[in-house]
């Protein structure tokens, strides 16, 4: 996935929702690394799939993924410092402490929040 996020004219691996296939709560903090990175030509990607991450953990009542994972995620977002990631973590606060809030397309959807960090 690395190898993918660094190839500046990289295709999809597959042919059509590769943010579905590749977002696994495993993968959390190589997501908050890639799309903090400026030299990562894929880095809007990886922030989309930070926010499906979080959307589907409370989406699916945190089936997908630990709540307290998903805290411990937004804590590591914030220790880095870089400003994309540490909005999706406050972001992803707010939603936990308010999952009445929300909204597919903001969430799931690559033009929701991750278009507009």
């Amino acid at each position: 996935m690395t190898a993918w996020a660094y190839a500046p004219d990289a295709q999809d691996p597959v042919s059509q929702d590769w943010d579905l296939v590749a977002t696994r709560p495993a993968f959390g903090s190589l997501f908050l690394t890639l799309a903090a990175d400026r030299q990562c030509p894929q880095r809007r990607f990886f922030l989309g799939c930070l926010y499906l991450l979080a959307g589907d953990a409370v989406r699916t009542r945190f089936r997908i993924m630990p709540e307290e994972s998903l805290i411990e995620l937004t804590g590591e977002a914030i220790l880095i410092g870089e400003v994309r990631v540490s909005t999706w973590a406050a972001r992803t606060r707010t939603l936990v402490g308010a999952p009445e809030s929300f909204v597919y397309e903001d969430w799931c959807d690559p033009r929701g929040l991750a278009s507009a960090p």
